[in-house]
């Protein structure tokens, strides 16, 4: 029975780097939790490796990477690694502190726990995860309480009272200190532990390949009256023609941009 539009399969709408993506169900095989792939050499920067997926070895494509973005194991690893610079900081503050009392000499770090580097992360710092943003305002008491003791230290040495500054250092050691590391290595996993990273299988001509997306979002049918070609400045912008259509979504008007998978696995 005809309907008045061109019949469409539904959807599957997925996100990369915060974009509302799309592609078509129609060649969909199987979608996964994202495999440890093995690295292939000789390959652009955006195949990730091979997976094995039920017997068969499936090229991976690093979506973010093929569309010109950072890859979502890139953007991982840079803030695991930020957390540990971090958390060293905070290791070398207290040594320079207590250093500075046995030499006898002026201590010049940040004793105003928002103008370490830290702190000043800390503060403009906007996390996506309700796991992620917990943890961080556990941050808040101890890393205060670290910066605190500056002056109390100093203080102490001033009147000779250098058996009393150190103990409050030792004892920010054991307790404030503590209480950071372990806060750092807690969000560490939990950073690592949100990615919902999915790997979508698609036939293709040359065969089955695979591609990654942050997270599935949901299966959705579009109509033609809700599609529409990609516009002259998205084609540009994106300067290679993955998108070629671009659908809103009647429930929260959110724009979703279909990807042509035929491009996708040129090359």
């Amino acid at each position: 029975m005809s309907t008045g539009s061109s019949f469409h399969y539904p959807y599957v709408v997925f996100s990369v780097n915060n974009q509302k993506m799309a592609v078509s169900s129609e060649k969909i095989c199987s979608m996964v939790i994202t495999p440890e792939a093995s690295f292939v050499p000789h390959t652009s920067d955006y195949i990730r490796g091979v997976v094995n997926l039920r017997g068969s070895v499936i090229p991976l494509i690093d979506l973010r990477m093929r569309l010109g973005m950072p890859s979502f194991l890139e953007e991982i690893n840079n803030f695991c690694s930020l957390m540990d610079q971090r958390e060293q900081d905070h290791k070398n503050w207290l040594t320079e502190l207590e250093a500075s009392i046995k030499e006898n000499r002026d201590f010049t770090l940040a004793t105003d726990p928002h103008k370490c580097a830290f702190g000043k992360w800390y503060d403009n710092y906007e996390p996506e995860s309700y796991n992620v943003s917990s943890l961080l305002m556990e941050f808040d008491a101890p890393h205060q309480r670290i910066h605190g003791i500056a002056e109390k230290v100093i203080s102490l040495a001033k009147e000779g009272k250098l058996d009393d500054a150190y103990k409050v250092i030792e004892e920010c050691h054991n307790n404030e200190l503590a209480k950071m590391i372990q806060l750092f290595s807690s969000i560490k996993k939990t950073y690592r532990a949100k990615s919902n990273e999915v790997t979508i299988v698609v036939e293709s001509n040359t065969g089955n390949l695979a591609i990654t997306v942050d997270n599935v979002e949901s299966i959705e049918h579009f109509t033609d009256e809700n599609m529409e070609d990609a516009s002259d400045a998205i084609q540009e912008n994106d300067g290679t023609g993955f998108v070629v259509k671009i659908a809103k979504r009647k429930s929260d008007k959110a724009v979703i941009l279909i990807l042509n998978m035929e491009k996708i696995y040129s090359e």
